[in-house]
Formats: structure tokens, sequence, C-alpha cells
């Protein structure tokens, strides 16, 4: 099974939210894109009054600061994820707002009856399942007729082209970062037309200038567990792109991401 699914690696990978801040951290600082990718995301959802919403893989809420008090009355949303210390950590952020509730939720097996929810999101997180058309499949049921499934992804370029060659400078035979996402740009679109009627994607055009070098390196630090390399193998990685960072200014890389909305 590849590293990025297995469940231990998963499972120790968002023990808590110390590796995701990270990788927010390198975005929310070093994009060119300005308006951020979690504004340009709120553009795109569609809720309405009275909606029961159910967020799957939510991490660590970072998405819904200061956004929560702008759903539309009535609006009931669950933020829910398979790791304990995740879930508690938004219901630390949120347990104030009484239109949050908070859940333990594998999205294999979603404890909830049919047709529950106007909206389900699972952001980032797909490429991670074990059993993917399971997960998918348990997402159509619990969606009423006409409901939303928002659910983002990276693609195969962008990024990962960028730290393979990188890694391959010190370690000519490393396969890290060439592995492609079970759920991707690329082929999210076929894969979820075998279960919703309607299916659009939308990119999100960015990359990164990356100005503190250090900050990479966190961020690479943080996949160690979800990836196929190791702490040893970032050694001499910092030199490398100090170097670029000095000879151009910034670190510049390409981005790959965006979202599918699915209509059941």
């Amino acid at each position: 099974m590849p590293v990025m699914n297995k469940p231990e690696n998963v499972k120790e990978q968002y023990a808590n939210d110390k590796n995701l801040a990270a990788r927010i951290a390198l975005h929310t600082k070093h994009s060119t894109n300005k308006q951020g990718f979690v504004p340009w995301l709120f553009e795109q959802y569609d809720f309405s009054e009275n909606d029961h919403v159910l967020e799957l893989g939510c991490g660590n809420g970072a998405q819904w600061e200061e956004r929560i008090s702008a759903l539309p009355n009535g609006c009931k949303l669950i933020l829910s994820d398979f790791s304990d210390g995740m879930v508690e950590a938004v219901k630390n952020k949120y347990s104030q707002h009484g239109n949050v509730s908070f859940e333990k939720i594998d999205i294999q097996a979603i404890p909830h009856p049919d047709e529950s929810f106007h909206a389900v999101i699972a952001n980032h997180m797909l490429y991670h399942i074990k059993n993917l058309p399971k997960a998918l499949s348990e997402v159509k049921r619990v969606l009423k007729p006409g409901g939303r499934f928002y659910s983002t992804t990276n693609g195969n370029g962008g990024m990962r082209p960028f730290l393979h060659n990188a890694l391959k400078h010190f370690h000519p035979e490393t396969t890290a970062f060439t592995q492609e996402w079970i759920f991707s740009l690329q082929n999210g679109e076929p894969l979820l037309k075998q279960y919703f009627s309607d299916v659009k994607r939308y990119d999100y055009e960015d990359s990164l200038s990356v100005t503190k070098t250090q900050d990479l390196i966190d961020w690479l630090h943080s996949t160690v567990s979800i990836a196929s390399f190791s702490e040893k193998d970032i050694i001499g990685l910092f030199d490398y792109f100090e170097e670029i960072r000095n000879r151009d200014g910034a670190i510049n890389i390409p981005q790959e991401s965006g979202l599918f909305i699915s209509v059941k």
C-alpha cells in the first residue's frame, strides 16, 4: 500500500496539528496568490439557510476561523476527523458556537443516516483513504438529493517534481514525490463521476515564492511520516535551497491545487 494512505502513517501524521500547521504556514507566508486558498474556497461554497453541513477530515479547523458566524441562519455544521487530537483541537476552538458539533468519524463508515446533509466537505484528505470507493459511496449515501460534495486536492505536478529533483540531487535513486496521488486533480473527475451526476473542477492558480529557507525545510520535516524519504535524506537541502534563494531572491515553486464540486 502507498505510504500516503497507510492508516498507521496517517494516524501518526495527524495525531495533533503540528505537522498540518507547518504546511499551512508555508503557503500562508509564501503563496503568490494573495487572495489565499481558503477565501477562494469560501467563494465556491454554496450554503443556504438551515443547511446541515458535514466536514470530514477537518484537521485543526483553520478554514473556519472567523467564518462560522457568517454561515446562513439555521445552518448546522459538524466538524469531524478520525484523529482524536484534531477533534479535540476544533472543539477547543469552536465549542462556543451553538451551531457547531464535533465528532470522530472515519469517512469509510459515516455514522449518520442516508440523506442527512445538504453539503459534505473533504479537503485535501481523500488521497489518504485506504478504500476510496467505499469513502465516496458513503459520502453519496449521506448526501441529500441535489446535495453538494466539496473536495479539494493537489495535482501530480507543481511542487512534487520540484522537490523530487532537489532530493535526487543528493540521492539519485530516490522515488520521493513520484508516487501519483490516489485522488488528484488529474484523476478526480472520473473517480467522482462514478458516484455523482454532475462534477466540475475548479483550479486555484498559485505558486510559492519562498523567502525564508527554513520554512521549506520545516514543511519537508512535517511530511516525513507520510513520505518515501527520511529525516536523514533532508540533510544538505537547507544549503541547496539557500543557494537558490540567494541567487534568485526566492525559492520559486509551482503549485497545482483545486476543488471538485460534485452534485448528487
